[in-house]
C-alpha cells in the first residue's frame, strides 16, 4: 500500500508546483490545514497529470540479477558445447550470487520453517496460495515435500535512465580498436 501512495505522491508532484510544496511540507513534519487539503483535492480532481512511463519492477530484479551474477548470459549460453563439469562449475558462482541479490533485495526466506518430509500442521482456513496440498484429498497436516518462499521486503535499486532505456536488461559492451 505504501508504494502506490508513495507514486500517487510522485505524480502528483510531478505535474504540480504546490501540490510539490505541500508534499514536501508535509515531509518535513508540518500538518496541513482543512483549507490546504481541500485546495490540493481540487486541484488532483481537475488536472490531468501526465505520467511517465517507469521501469517494471520485474526488469529492474532481472537486471540487478544480470549486473550482479550474470544470470541472463547463464541461460542463454548455448550449453551443449560444454561438459556437465564445466556447467556446474560455472553455474556454482552464479547460483550463490544469485541467492544473495534475492535475500537482499527481497528477504527472500522460506515460508515454513520445517525440513521436507516432516510433519507439518494446515489450518482449515489456510490460504491455497500459501498451501497447496500434493495428492489426493486433503487434511489437517500432512509430510511437507516444500517449505515454500515468501519475499519479506522489497528494496530494488532505484531506476534513474531514460524512458527508451526503460527494457534494457543489461548494456552492450563495446571494447574501443
Amino acid at each position: 500500500m505504501s508504494l502506490g501512495i508513495a507514486f500517487k505522491a510522485f505524480f502528483a508532484a510531478l505535474g504540480n508546483n504546490e501540490t510539490s510544496a505541500q508534499i514536501d511540507r508535509i515531509l518535513a513534519g508540518e500538518r496541513l490545514g482543512s483549507d490546504d487539503a481541500g485546495k490540493a483535492i481540487s486541484q488532483r480532481e481537475t488536472q490531468v497529470v501526465q505520467t511517465i512511463p517507469g521501469r517494471d519492477s520485474a526488469v529492474t530484479l532481472l537486471a540487478t540479477l544480470q549486473r550482479e551474477s550474470r544470470l541472463v548470459d547463464l541461460i542463454h549460453e548455448d550449453l551443449e558445447q560444454y561438459s556437465d563439469a564445466q556447467v556446474g562449475a560455472a553455474a556454482r558462482p552464479c547460483l550463490q550470487q544469485c541467492a544473495g541479490v534475492l535475500k537482499r533485495l527481497l528477504g527472500l526466506a522460506p515460508l515454513l520453517d520445517a525440513s521436507e518430509g516432516q510433519t507439518v500442521d494446515v489450518p482449515s482456513d489456510a490460504s491455497p496460495t500459501r498451501y497447496q496440498w500434493i495428492g489426493e484429498g486433503t487434511a489437517a497436516s500432512g509430510k511437507l515435500v516444500h517449505h515454500g518462499w515468501q519475499a519479506n521486503k522489497l528494496e530494488l535499486p532505484k531506476w534513474t535512465g531514460d524512458v527508451d532505456d526503460v527494457n534494457v536488461i543489461a548494456p552492450a559492451q563495446v571494447q574501443s580498436a
